[in-house]
C-alpha cells in the first residue's frame, strides 16, 4: 500500500506541469505562410524571421519592422568591424532620364556578393537617389553640366524622393551580406533639352533587368544633336557605339576632329582610332553619320585607382563639338576591358 502510494507520488513528480506544453497561439497561427512571407520580404534567415514573429505575436508588419531595425543595428555594428577591409569588387550602375544621366559605383569585397540581388538593389537605390539629386538642380541652358558628388553629398544621399538615407540601407545590407559595402562615387551629366542627348553603355556580365544598367565598366557621353531630323534609333546606335569606345579605350579628353592622331598613345577621344571601325577616328565616325557631336563624357571602372581625382569636381562646358574644340573628359584609369560585347 505504501509502495503504491510512493509510486503514485513519484509519478506525479516526474510528470511535467501542463503549462510547459503550452505554445503561444500566434506562433502556431503565423506558422508557414507568415514565415515564408516574412522571409520573402526581408531576405533574412528563417530563424531570425521566426524570432521576429514570436516577439511580435505573429503580426507580420510589426515583425518586418523589428527585423529591419535589428538588421540596421547589427549592420552598423558589423560596419565598424569591417571598416578597414578592402572592397574593390562591386558594380557600376547607370540611369538615364531624358537629357540627364547618372552613374554610381558601389563596392563590396567579393564577386559573389556583387551577384547577389540584395547588393544589386543597393546599386539601383544609389542610382535613383543620385538621379533625384540631379533632377533637383537646374538644367543647363547651353553646353553640358557635369557634377561628381562630394563626400558630404554621398553621405547625405537618399534612396529617392522622400526616401531614407542610403547609408542606412547600406548598413542593413552589411548586416545581411556580412561584407564591407560602400558607395564609392557618383556623378551625372546633363544637357539642354532642345538639342541634348546622353548616351550610355555598361560593360560586364550582368543582364539588364531594371532601368538601372549595371556592369563592371560604365560610360556616359554628353552629346549635341547635330541633325534634328535624325531618328531616335540612330541617336541611340551612334551614341552607344561612342560610349562603348569610351569604355574600351579610356580617353581622358574630348579633343577636336582637327587634332592630329598620336598613334596608340592617343588619349583625346575624337582623335582616337574608333574601336569598332579602326580605319576611322572617332571624329570621322561622327562626321560620317552627321547625327551627334560630343560635349563631354564620364567613365567609371569598378575598383580602379583614381589618383588625382577629387570628389565634387563640377564643370559646365559650353563648346559644342562636332567640328570644333570640345570640353575635356575626366581623367581616368587606362585599364581596358578584356573584350567588348
Amino acid at each position: 500500500m505504501q509502495r503504491a502510494a510512493l509510486s503514485a507520488v513519484c509519478g506525479a513528480a516526474r510528470a511535467p506541469p501542463a503549462r510547459f506544453f503550452r505554445v503561444s497561439p500566434p506562433v502556431l497561427a503565423a506558422d508557414k505562410e507568415a514565415l515564408l512571407e516574412l522571409r520573402r520580404r526581408t531576405g533574412l534567415p528563417f530563424m531570425q524571421c521566426r524570432e521576429a514573429l514570436l516577439r511580435c505575436g505573429g503580426a507580420l508588419a510589426q515583425a518586418e519592422a523589428w527585423l529591419q531595425e535589428e538588421a540596421q543595428r547589427r549592420g552598423w555594428s558589423r560596419a565598424n568591424t569591417v571598416r578597414d577591409r578592402r572592397a574593390q569588387e562591386g558594380l557600376v550602375g547607370l540611369l538615364r532620364e531624358g537629357t540627364a544621366a547618372v552613374m554610381v559605383e558601389v563596392n563590396c569585397e567579393t564577386d559573389f556578393v556583387a551577384r547577389n540581388a540584395e547588393f544589386q538593389r543597393l546599386v539601383e537605390a544609389a542610382a535613383l537617389g543620385t538621379m533625384a539629386l540631379c533632377q533637383a538642380t537646374a538644367a543647363p541652358q547651353d553646353g553640358c553640366a557635369k557634377h561628381l558628388l562630394q563626400e558630404e553629398e554621398l553621405a547625405q544621399l537618399r534612396t529617392g524622393p522622400g526616401g531614407g538615407l542610403l547609408s542606412d540601407h547600406i548598413a542593413v545590407a552589411i548586416g545581411k551580406l556580412g561584407e564591407k559595402l560602400a558607395l564609392r562615387r557618383a556623378g551625372w551629366l546633363r544637357v539642354p533639352q532642345r538639342d541634348g542627348f546622353i548616351a550610355a553603355y555598361a560593360h560586364g556580365w550582368l543582364p539588364a533587368t531594371t532601368p538601372v544598367a549595371m556592369g563592371t565598366y560604365g560610360a556616359l557621353v554628353a552629346c549635341q544633336v547635330t541633325e534634328p531630323q535624325a531618328p531616335a534609333a540612330t541617336l541611340e546606335e551612334v551614341g552607344r557605339k561612342v560610349a562603348q569606345h569610351v569604355v574600351g579605350l579610356a580617353p581622358t579628353a574630348v579633343g577636336s576632329p582637327q587634332d592630329e592622331p598620336r598613334g596608340e598613345e592617343e588619349t583625346r577621344l575624337l582623335a582616337q582610332s574608333f574601336l569598332l571601325e579602326p580605319e576611322l577616328s572617332v571624329g570621322q565616325f561622327l562626321q560620317r553619320h552627321r547625327a551627334l557631336g560630343v560635349r563631354d563624357f564620364l567613365r567609371f571602372r569598378c575598383g580602379e585607382e583614381t589618383h588625382g581625382q577629387t570628389h565634387g569636381e563640377e564643370t559646365h562646358g559650353h563648346n559644342q563639338t562636332h567640328s570644333g574644340e570640345g570640353t575635356h573628359g575626366r581623367e581616368g584609369n587606362d585599364s581596358k576591358p578584356a573584350e567588348m560585347g
